[in-house]
């Protein structure tokens, strides 16, 4: 008798609830307007189903997003040219904790300190890097420092001056990416003072002539990035040295020799597992995948396209089994299933319903 109830509670219970709970995510909007939408969204990880949870459209244009769990925040750049701190109760829901002016135009990016202790931002039109400093409970406190970056690059109408596109933190470094001037910003956080000094042993990392860098992750060893050049099209394994000096070691094409039509790159996110990093770009409309192989070389393994258009960003839910790919200009996210060991992925779905996706963030768990 108890077998049988065992096996008949077993068949009764969905698979999400025996020991894998939903993952929780965020995404951001670039719908035009004052209201746009930040949406809290859950995806269950037996069936990749994505249910929408709440709504908060009381911001023009957050665009990017960045979390801090341990105060349970989330942070949001805005087309109000703002840096905005959200509270996010027990039910993922969202309100406004304050607010703080970036000084320029155009914010793109923004990350936190690994020690929680700052926010970074940068703007795109403004080619600026701004450091807030947090308090206690999350709140932003104003610019501690702004940074002007000035250089220009080959490309006559994309690099006519600098353009600080993404801002990503590791341990005490903080990399900055200039698409205007082909270069990566190289600076040390100083927790006391709450301001960025550039590093004595690489002030800037500088790439190739009108490649354009756009964005950057780091892996979970910190020994290694890979940069996502817009213009170009590639993508680059770089090291780093235990002194925060970055070195490239390959540059590979995300792009099928095939294609010659228009093409801007656009996200670089890593799979939890740090074996495999995949790029998004716009124009192809596709994802690629590439195995990263001992001392940092990398294998294409995968090409897909299905169901995607405009991908401005993607995201990989913490259990590694599922990619979100937003649609920004058909309102839609596509999901894929990701395979874990050849970090090969299957198209699933396309779930309609999220105004001009521009960022997606997920919970750790």
């Amino acid at each position: 008798m108890r077998v049988l109830l065992a096996t008949l509670l077993a068949i009764a219970i969905p698979v999400s609830t025996l020991g894998q709970s939903v993952s929780r995510f965020y995404v951001g909007s670039l719908r035009p307007g004052p209201a746009a939408p930040i949406s809290t969204c859950t995806l269950d990880p037996a069936t990749g189903i994505i249910s929408l949870i709440d709504t908060m459209s009381l911001l023009q244009g957050p665009g990017y997003l960045a979390l801090a769990p341990a105060t349970r925040s989330l942070y949001a750049v805005t087309q109000s040219n703002e840096v905005v701190a959200l509270a996010i109760d027990t039910q993922g829901r969202l309100t406004i904790r304050n607010r703080q002016p970036v000084g320029a135009v155009n914010p793109c990016h923004l990350s936190v300190a690994p020690s929680g202790q700052a926010v970074f931002t940068t703007t795109y039109t403004g080619g600026t890097i701004a450091v807030f400093p947090l308090q206690s409970d999350g709140q932003l406190s104003p610019a501690s420092q702004q940074l002007q970056l000035a250089g220009t690059g080959p490309h006559p109408t994309r690099q006519d001056r600098s353009h600080a596109h993404c801002v990503v933190a590791s341990g005490e470094s903080v990399f900055v990416t200039d698409l205007g001037a082909d270069r990566i910003m190289n600076y040390r956080f100083q927790p006391t003072s709450a301001t960025l000094v550039p590093n004595p042993g690489q002030a800037a990392f500088s790439g190739v002539a009108g490649a354009g860098p756009r964005h950057l992750v780091i892996h979970p060893n910190g020994r290694r990035a890979f940069l996502l050049n817009e213009l170009s099209g590639t993508l680059v394994s770089l090291r780093i040295s235990r002194h925060g000096v970055l070195s490239a070691v390959q540059t590979v094409s995300t792009l099928p020799v095939s294609f010659t039509q228009p093409n801007t790159a656009a996200a670089v996110r890593l799979h939890p597992n740090g074996q495999f990093v995949y790029v998004s770009n716009r124009g192809f409309d596709g994802i690629t995948a590439f195995r990263i192989r001992a001392g940092g070389t990398l294998k294409q393994v995968d090409q897909q396209q299905q169901g995607i258009h405009m991908p401005r960003d993607f995201a990989i839910d913490p259990s590694g089994r599922f990619m979100l790919v937003g649609n920004m200009q058909t309102d839609e996210l596509v999901v894929y299933a990701v395979n874990p060991r050849t970090g090969r992925l299957r198209f699933r779905r396309v779930q309609a319903g999220f105004a001009r996706p521009t960022c997606l963030v997920f919970e750790p768990r």
